[in-house]
C-alpha cells in the first residue's frame, strides 16, 4: 500500500489504500483539507504542495488544471487533493494559511522513511 506523508503542525502519515485521492487520504487519516465544494474541482480549498512523489500521483486532468492556472497555482508541484489519486508513496504541504493559526510555524521538509516492500 502507498505512504503518504501529511506535512502540517500534526504531521500525520500512514498507507493507504492505491487509488484514492489525496483528499480522501486526508480523512482516513485525520487530517484538516478543507473541502468546500465537496470536491468537486470546482474550488481550490483543497489545494497541496507537493513535496514529493508527485510521479506517483495521478495524470492531471483538464478541469484541475484550469481551476489551478485560474487561480495563479502555475508551479508544476500544486495539486488539488480531491482529484490527485495516489498510485505511490508521496509527501505533500498543506498550505501554511489553511492552518488556521498564522502563529504557527511552517514545518520543515523531512525525507519520507525509507521502506521495504
Amino acid at each position: 500500500m502507498p505512504r503518504v506523508v501529511f506535512l502540517h503542525p500534526e504531521g500525520n502519515s500512514g498507507d493507504v489504500p492505491p487509488n484514492i485521492s489525496l483528499l480522501e487520504a486526508a480523512e482516513r487519516l485525520g487530517v484538516p483539507l478543507p473541502h468546500d465544494c465537496g470536491g468537486n474541482a470546482s474550488c481550490s480549498s483543497c489545494r497541496v504542495y507537493v513535496l514529493v512523489g508527485g510521479e506517483h500521483l495521478s495524470e492531471i486532468e483538464f478541469d484541475e488544471q484550469d481551476l489551478l492556472d485560474r487561480e495563479a497555482m502555475t508551479e508544476p508541484y500544486y495539486r488539488l487533493g480531491c482529484q490527485a489519486r495516489i498510485l505511490g508513496d508521496v509527501m505533500v504541504q498543506i498550505p501554511e494559511q489553511k492552518w488556521g493559526d498564522p502563529s504557527v510555524e511552517k514545518p520543515s521538509s523531512e525525507v519520507m522513511e525509507g521502506r521495504s516492500g
